[in-house]
């Protein structure tokens, strides 16, 4: 008797850890995803054209925003500056709800931009930001919103005066 309790109390925590841990990457894991594939695609856009692959990864104002963008904006955004992904790194992730969640991430990047002919400034720039995450439609994950927590800009070759 003794066996068949042990039995089914092990067999309720084998099927209670199964489910907690197949739940959190559902939470966890898609938003960060979704987060991961758009900053790559961002730093991947070629022609204006491209702004409606960033548009499928968002929703709510922040995707009317970016729509209203004229194709000079978003070539002055994304275009006229060579950006150089170095490093994105996730800091947190928290299940607001099933829906919802928010993701800390550390973005740094290097940008070349050059300005009337030859004259050229290079910097190295670090965001912390916090990025909103919707589940939509069909189980899909999108950006609701994104704000930066701190800025962090090296210039290279910057000359300064005391």
């Amino acid at each position: 008797m003794f066996h068949k309790i042990l039995k089914a109390v092990s067999c309720s925590l084998i099927f209670l850890s199964l489910i907690s841990c197949t739940r959190n990457p559902d939470i966890a894991g898609d938003p960060k995803q979704r987060l991961i594939e758009y900053i790559s695609k961002s730093f991947m856009i070629k022609q204006p054209e491209d702004k409606s692959q960033l548009l499928s990864y968002l929703t709510g104002d922040v995707k009317a925003r970016l729509e209203s963008w004229s194709s000079e904006q978003f070539r002055d955004a994304f275009l006229s500056k060579k950006r150089e992904l170095i490093k994105l790194s996730i800091r947190e992730i928290k299940s607001i709800s099933d829906d919802e969640a928010q993701i800390t991430y550390e973005l740094v990047y290097s940008e070349i931009k050059t300005a009337s002919g030859t004259q050229t400034s290079q910097a190295k720039i670090t965001n912390k930001k916090l990025c909103q995450m919707v589940r939509g439609d069909h189980g899909r994950w999108y950006i609701a919103d994104v704000k930066n927590i701190k800025e962090l800009i090296e210039f290279k070759d910057e000359l300064s005066l005391p």
